[in-house]
């Protein structure tokens, strides 16, 4: 007799993005490696076998629907790494333009349900060398999981990353510092009170349906947020949606996908130290100035009022880094393409990035997820359209290794990924360091922005005007000593 194939429950957070797929935004983290050598197409199948789907479990299963609608993480009876990794040779001109008219076709298509939600594509014939496009489901695990799962198949030699590795168990808790207590601490509470969440969201299905603001209530009711978390809940209840602008409408179906020439890191960085602002600082106000250059061009006003972007914060410990899943939230944050100054671009952002770091909103907008994930479907989409209405875009920012790595034996010169946008939002703002450079990646709906490139051409625009700013302040500031001296 044929034993059942083993099941693991998938959580409720896990839940919750698997089900916000729709026609208009796939819910796939999708990116691309880029080679400046090619690569064997047997030994990238064998690496992804040897380094990926053995090492870890989630790769080899498929989502399946129990009893009573529990979703589950089986492993799949029909399993073959074949059907998941595909080569094609990228038609002329074999140009970067070309890929990435290839990439933006490639994540339009959904992954087939009926087995592990991920895929491998490479692509021959790039330039003289060859691309990786990595195409993972979020219900697999965020954006942070999933880079620690691609830096597990690198290695710092071409030997070292053919070897295939031990899988090591999960070293135990340790204890945690800074603001990873209180979200423990959090997570904890959020235990307890889990049954009491499935218990309510049932009965009170209908009337969410009818008052999107009802999940909120539902959280607040099972007692999991605390007197200092009801000001924030309050505040995310009552926040507009995003103004219209050109970011904001009706979306199509057809995704596209553009990224920068890496910049130097040390640019931003000198940037950074004069402006007395953080890198992240400095490249999210240049993002700012950026899309208000393109809203001038499109004939909208940025004087009307700011847009607002969701971002991902890593609520992940440090010792917990192998484990996939989702262990982020989402917060809301200004971005101010009303100012036409870039220097005061700068230093409002940086403003509303303190003050985002001393928040507990991160903790609460987690909790929020997870109550998502435990709604029936058709309620879930309903809570989930209402959330991601308050913003425009997603905006992403993940620090990747200094040094050089390699996959499959060969150098990988450049990563570049896209988030996926839930709900309503058509614009997702990625961006990646790698070996001391720095690459933006945009990911736009082809209805709302017509021309991506405008973008990334203002943002490279932007941080020139950045150093013109502190040139020309430190030359005013040489004259006056000048002057004094005199």
């Amino acid at each position: 007799m044929t034993a059942e194939p083993r099941r693991v429950p998938m959580t409720n957070v896990d839940k919750a993005w698997l089900e916000m797929d729709s026609a208009t935004n796939l819910m796939i983290i999708n990116g691309v490696m880029l080679f400046e050598e090619e690569l064997d197409f047997d030994i990238l199948k064998r690496s992804l076998a040897d380094r990926f789907v053995a090492k870890y479990e989630r790769f080899r299963q498929r989502v399946v629907t129990g009893q009573g609608g529990r979703l589950y993480w089986e492993d799949d009876p029909n399993f073959d790494i074949r059907a998941h990794v595909r080569r094609y040779a990228l038609p002329h001109p074999a140009t970067i333009a070309t890929l990435q008219t290839v990439v933006s076709a490639v994540v339009n298509e959904p992954l087939d349900r009926s087995k592990p939600l991920w895929r491998y594509l490479l692509i021959e014939n790039v330039a003289g060398g060859c691309a990786i496009i990595a195409r993972m489901h979020h219900c697999i695990g965020d954006g942070t999981a999933l880079i620690k799962v691609l830096l597990d198949m690198t290695g710092p030699t071409a030997e070292a990353s053919l070897t295939l590795l031990p899988v090591a168990p999960p070293s135990g808790p340790k204890a945690p510092s800074g603001p990873l207590p209180s979200f423990i601490s959090f997570a904890k509470g959020a235990v307890k009170n889990s049954a009491k969440l499935a218990q309510t969201a049932a009965s009170q299905a209908f009337q969410t349906i009818e008052n999107p603001k009802h999940p909120f209530d539902i959280v607040k009711s099972a007692g999991i947020v605390s007197a200092a978390s009801a000001a924030i809940l309050t505040k995310l209840v009552i926040l507009p949606p995003d103004r219209n602008s050109v970011f904001k409408g009706k979306l199509g179906a057809i995704k596209r996908v553009v990224w920068s020439e890496p910049i130097e890191l040390e640019r931003v960085k000198q940037i950074s130290k004069a402006m007395d602002a953080t890198i992240n600082d400095v490249l999210v106000a240049a993002i700012a100035g950026a899309l208000r250059t393109y809203m001038i061009q499109a004939g909208d006003d940025p004087a009307l009022g700011d847009i607002t972007a969701m971002v991902p914060v890593n609520l992940r410990p440090e010792h917990d880094t192998r484990k996939l899943g989702n262990a982020f939230a989402l917060v809301f944050l200004t971005l101010p393409v009303s100012l036409s100054d870039p220097y005061d671009r700068l230093v409002t952002t940086k403003r509303h990035m303190d003050v985002l770091k001393n928040s507990p909103e991160p903790f609460l907008v987690y909790q929020i997820l997870g109550a998502i994930g435990m709604l029936p479907v058709d309620v879930a989409v309903q809570a989930t359209t209402w959330f991601s209405a308050k913003a425009s875009a997603v905006l992403t920012n993940v620090p990747g290794p200094r040094q050089q790595l390699y996959f499959a034996g060969k150098p990988l010169q450049n990563l570049i990924f896209w988030v996926p946008q839930s709900g309503e939002i058509g614009l997702g703002i990625s961006i990646f360091s790698y070996r001391g450079m720095v690459t933006l990646g945009l990911m736009v709906d082809d209805r709302l922005v017509s021309d991506p490139h405008l973008i990334m051409d203002g943002y490279e625009e932007q941080l020139v005007l950045l150093e013109e700013r502190i040139a020309a302040t430190a030359k005013s500031a040489a004259n006056g000593t000048a002057s004094a001296g005199v």
